[in-house]
């Protein structure tokens, strides 16, 4: 029984370090949809990675953001599948809007001067 309970802290732990690594890209996510939400397309354009900016004007941010009704108005996120390697990490789930639409939605984040940025996104 102490062996089953060790195993089961030791898996604990090491989902929860697994977990807890995702919770910055995941809050970088967040903090753009919060935004969108706002209508702060300023604000939303700062989340991105100079490569995505260099592809990605304010205005086409906008555009894109007007298209989808989930993104402009997120109620809930959901992201279960996350990944990390190196300094790239891959986040996938759904949004819920408020008009009870919920669209499946996958970022691809990276590291520029030890922070978070989205590189590409997929509505």
């Amino acid at each position: 029984m102490r062996k089953a309970f060790v195993v089961l802290v030791l898996l604990g732990g090491l989902g929860w370090w697994f977990w807890g690594r995702t919770l910055e890209p995941v809050r970088v996510i967040r903090a753009q949809l919060a935004a969108i939400n706002q209508e702060d397309y300023a604000q939303a354009y700062t989340y991105l990675s100079a490569a995505a900016k260099a592809k990605l004007s304010i205005g086409d941010l906008q555009a894109l953001s007007r298209k989808n009704s989930t993104v402009m108005k997120t109620l809930d996120s959901t992201f279960f599948s996350r990944t990390i390697a190196d300094n790239t990490a891959t986040i996938s789930g759904s949004l819920t809007g408020q008009d009870g639409r919920v669209s499946e939605v996958q970022y691809v984040l990276v590291k520029e001067s030890d922070r978070w940025v989205i590189e590409s996104f997929r509505w």
